[in-house]
């Protein structure tokens, strides 16, 4: 409602022009013309009637009819965040310039009707131009004053919801009124205007006089004609240099602001408010130099980090090649005290190796022969990873599995599923091979059973050394089952088979005679996975 209650400014601003206008009239134009032949008092009456009118209802309705498109823009009031159109904002923005302009309208329509009741009557050249001079000032006054008071309630009441968000700056859309502008409105209204009326006044009176016949007359008006002059062109001179010392420089360091120059500084040059606001603005620029450093400063830290970070990831995927997965997820996990300590735990390890290595390593180059190894091992990651199992050590051509997920029976059962996944991929590389090279077997030696499974620390004059395996007896015999083993066999112990009975095909070996071992041990052969 604040929005169309502007109307009701601009129809009260208007009347009070007309009032004043009338008063003027009572007193400095109706007198004379009283005195013209033919010039009617009714007429008077009219005059003022109509001009009340024009000039005061007139603007209003006009005003009214402006403002209601906008105002129904805004019905969803101030406590709605919903975002103000663009288009909306840019009308609101140029509401004072717009109703000042209907105001001068009106009372240049006024202006003309008393321009035909000058023609139409036989009034002198000073009296038609007093007639016609009184509601251009009218006029004058009325849209400086439309202008401030609509523009003072719009910066209060309006325009603080409706232009935010809102380009401003060389935004074509808008009438921008400059600090200059509404000095000249000023001056206009308090300077200009008000001498103008009196220099008329002057004129008007002395216009049927001979001022040669009354000199100290002539002098007066002389002495009214001066000041007045003098004192409209000083008001303008003033008025000219203050919007110069305020606006300009101000405008010019904001624009060079915009484009990023954060050293931009305004000189204070005057102890006023204009002086307080540069001080200001130089104290922000500094701040905002001052922040983008630190913020530059931190953004080139931030990205040293990254590189080390990136640096750190590429370690770790080279690292990954060589560290077991429990100890890597041991890691992730407490990267200050990672639990690799070694502690009892039931496991079942893993041997195997190539059967006849040493003879291989003679028949064949030593390029070929470790791409061969290579390329079957890598065939064997995917049932190891498959089944749990961590390659805790490599040795040219054998390999220590370790599996520990899951209950005892349940990680005895994935390294003989693990076991027999390996053979069958030999196998299978070994008829793809087809004929390129000597048939690769593999032996393998399985044990379950309680081991010390953690790191080992070997300590020298140089650099320590550190590895992470499972030590035991259980150990001990897989890595002897795995020696006995022959033909591409997989061997488990007693403790293994135990187990897995009734999981897997086992054929009893019976008690058999590893090395470095005192007492017959008793192994199986496992032939394959039962419903296999």
């Amino acid at each position: 409602m604040r929005v169309l209650g502007l109307a009701a400014l601009v129809f009260l601003i208007n009347l009070g022009a007309a009032g004043l206008l009338s008063a003027y009239s009572s007193l400095n134009l109706w007198p004379d013309l009283a005195s013209v032949p033919g010039f009617e008092t009714a007429a008077q009456q009219h005059s003022i009637s109509f001009a009340v009118l024009l000039a005061a209802v007139a603007p209003a309705v006009a005003g009214m009819a402006l403002l209601w498109p906008l105002a129904g823009g805004m019905r969803q009031g101030p406590q709605h965040e919903a975002p103000v159109p663009g288009a909306l904002a840019e009308q609101a923005a140029n509401i004072p310039l717009k109703l000042a302009a209907l105001s001068l309208l009106g009372w240049m329509l006024v202006t003309a009707h008393a321009l035909a009741r000058y023609l139409s009557e036989e009034v002198s050249l000073g009296l038609g131009m007093h007639l016609v001079a009184r509601p251009v000032l009218a006029g004058l006054i009325a849209g400086s004053a439309t202008f401030f008071a609509v523009d003072y309630t719009c910066r209060n009441y309006i325009w603080p919801r409706l232009l935010e968000g809102t380009r401003i700056a060389g935004n074509p859309r808008l009438w921008r009124v400059r600090v200059s502008h509404r000095l000249v409105a000023l001056w206009l209204a308090i300077s200009l205007i008000p001498l103008a009326a009196v220099a008329l006044t002057t004129l008007a009176g002395v216009a049927a006089l001979d001022l040669t016949a009354h000199s100290a007359l002539g002098r007066i008006v002389s002495v009214v004609l001066l000041i007045a002059g003098s004192a409209a062109a000083g008001g303008a001179l003033l008025a000219w240099l203050v919007a110069r010392s305020v606006a300009p420089p101000l405008e010019a360091a904001m624009a060079r602001v915009r484009d990023g120059r954060l050293d931009t500084r305004q000189p204070v040059n005057s102890t006023d408010e204009t002086g307080a606001l540069a001080e200001g603005f130089n104290l922000m620029t500094q701040r905002l130099a001052e922040s983008r450093a630190a913020l530059e400063a931190r953004n080139r830290e931030l990205s040293a980090a990254l590189d080390q970070v990136q640096f750190l990831e590429q370690v770790k995927r080279g690292l990954d090649r060589f560290v077991p997965e429990s100890v890597r997820r041991a890691i992730e996990e407490n990267p200050q005290a990672p639990r690799l300590a070694k502690t009892a735990k039931d496991v079942t390890v893993l041997f195997l190796d190539i059967e006849g290595y040493a003879r291989l390593s003679e028949a064949l180059p030593r390029p070929m022969l470790n791409e061969i190894v290579e390329r079957y091992f890598s065939l064997f990651l995917g049932p190891i990873r498959g089944e749990g199992g961590d390659i805790n050590e490599t040795a040219g051509d054998g390999l220590m599995i370790i599996f520990q997920a899951g209950g005892p029976a349940e990680h005895a059962a994935s390294a003989v599923r693990a076991a027999l996944a390996i053979r069958a991929q030999a196998q299978l590389a070994n008829e793809q091979a087809a004929g390129s090279h000597p048939e690769i077997l593999v032996n393998i030696g399985i044990s379950s059973g309680e081991c010390d499974v953690g790191a080992t620390r070997f300590q020298g004059t140089g650099r320590d050394r550190w590895t992470f395996t499972a030590t035991g007896p259980s150990t001990n015999l897989a890595a002897r089952l795995g020696d006995r083993a022959a033909g591409g066999e997989i061997l488990i112990g007693k403790e293994t088979a135990e187990r897995v009975r009734g999981r897997f095909l086992l054929r009893g070996l019976g008690p058999v005679q590893l090395k470095n071992f005192t007492d017959s041990v008793e192994a199986w052969e496992v032939r394959g996975a039962i419903n296999e």
